[in-house]
């Protein structure tokens, strides 16, 4: 039963933090546009910014939230990046087209395939960062756990 506690409290902390970070990424674009001077931008997420937020905080839960899948020992680790990268873009695309963040040209098929490409890009690229940021952590606290033995060790 204690397992099952600990996997639903880090399923809400992971919901939790896509939900933040969907949040986050609506605010960061909105103050890129707006320092960019992009005002057809601004005016598409004020003329209802309900939807516009509720948007970031699906693609924001189905990105952070399906990372969960890394805490666990199977499957593989191409399979959980296989899982995350599908359900966040199979949330990302349906949302993006329906709120016009990608516009869809059914005429030019290579505008969506090159959307598709950097979309991806912008998925490993983040994907990166978060990995060598985890595995740097681990490394330290690692380094750490050796010192305290060797410290226990010569006591």
């Amino acid at each position: 039963m204690r397992r099952g506690k600990q996997i639903l409290k880090r399923m809400i902390a992971y919901l939790c933090y896509g939900i933040s970070w969907g949040c986050t990424c609506l605010v960061l674009v909105c103050l890129i546009y707006k320092a960019l001077g992009v005002e057809e931008g601004l005016a598409l997420i004020y003329a209802d910014f309900t939807k516009h937020a509720i948007g970031s905080v699906l693609v924001g839960i189905a990105c952070g939230s399906t990372s969960i899948v890394y805490q666990f020992e199977r499957p593989s680790l191409v399979v959980k990046v296989a899982i995350h990268f599908v359900v966040g873009m199979g949330v990302l695309y349906p949302v993006a087209f329906y709120l016009g963040w990608i516009p869809f040209y059914p005429d030019h098929p290579l505008y969506t395939l090159a959307q598709f490409f950097i979309s991806c890009v912008i998925f490993i690229a983040i994907w990166c960062c978060f990995y060598f940021f985890h595995r740097g952590e681990a490394k330290r606290i690692n380094d750490r756990l050796r010192e305290l033995e060797r410290m226990e060790e010569d006591l």
